[in-house]
């Protein structure tokens, strides 16, 4: 009597398995690539949004005031609480921020006032972006085409 040797496959071979591996991890890290590309311009959107409100904020400010905050965290504390001048409590009409927003990269965002003589914009507001440095290409600011 004959044995039929019994020539099916019973599950996969090493090569196979190692071949959906890599294919996987090729997969992933495309998807890694693509998702940090959006998170980086959605940081960038939500940034120059922030930018725009305490923009409008500085804009209603100086409107009730007429004149724009000092520079720095005193410019913006002064958009937070009421002054203790009476002639300039009445003219106040704030709290025009709650806090001073904080970028995605956990930075409160920056205020400077600006000379009015040279007849453009009167203050800045940026975010040091990213790498949290003054004066590079990531900040993102109320005034296009900085040349710090």
């Amino acid at each position: 009597m004959k044995y039929k040797r019994n020539t099916r496959r019973v599950g996969f071979t090493l090569m196979e398995i190692l071949l959906v591996i890599a294919i996987l991890v090729v997969l992933a890290s495309v998807g890694v690539a693509v998702y940090s590309g959006i998170k980086a311009k959605a940081d960038d959107d939500a940034t120059s949004l922030m930018v725009d409100e305490l923009c409008g904020a500085i804009d209603l400010y100086q409107t009730h005031m007429n004149e724009y905050p000092e520079s720095g965290e005193e410019g913006l504390t002064a958009m937070m609480e009421k002054p203790d001048d009476e002639k300039l409590a009445k003219k106040w009409g704030g709290p025009y921020i709650k806090k001073v927003p904080v970028d995605p990269w956990g930075e409160p965002l920056q205020y400077e006032k600006l000379d009015e003589e040279d007849g453009t914009n009167p203050y800045r507001v940026f975010s040091t972006g990213k790498d949290k440095e003054e004066g590079t290409d990531d900040d993102i600011s109320n005034i296009e085409n900085e040349d710090d």
